[in-house]
């Protein structure tokens, strides 16, 4: 991870932005969640989210983390539903799911278009995990779904 990752992460959590870390679990995914998560935590009134009752507490993040014997990808639709919040979770193969659909889907349920995800994606080059890519995700007035790397 450059330093300008590391700066645009820190900054997309203060505008309280969800973030999205994908990748397999040995490119670094649950060291970079850690480090997103004590941003948060330093800065935001935080819930560990470990079954879907969690969502009911108040809070400004959600941390969605390792979770399994779950459904996964409603929890994630459920936090994107969730309003006035954000969420930081995984995606990887033990957690798959299709962003772009939830996202799609929330908007069919709720019409927001105010919330801003930032998925981070994870590789290994040369043996060596590093951050690849980042991507912002944003939904425009008609539903339609924008994104910009970085």
């Amino acid at each position: 991870m450059t330093e300008g990752h590391a700066n645009y992460i820190e900054e997309a959590v203060m505008r309280k932005d969800s973030v999205i870390i994908s990748g397999h679990k040995g490119f670094g995914i649950l060291p970079l969640m850690a480090t997103v998560s004590a941003v948060a935590k330093s800065n935001f009134k935080i819930k560990q989210v470990k079954g879907f009752e969690d969502l009911n507490d108040e809070a400004d993040y959600y941390l969605i983390a390792d979770l399994s014997n779950i459904d996964y990808a409603k929890l994630i639709t459920d936090a994107v539903l969730k309003a006035d919040s954000s969420f930081i979770s995984l995606k990887d193969p033990d957690h798959p799911y299709s962003v772009l659909k939830i996202l799609g889907d929330a908007y069919k349920i709720n019409g927001n278009t105010s919330k801003v995800y930032q998925l981070i994606e994870c590789v290994k080059v040369d043996g060596v995990p590093q951050l690849s890519k980042i991507t912002q995700i944003t939904m425009n007035e008609n539903g339609k779904l924008v994104k910009v790397d970085f």
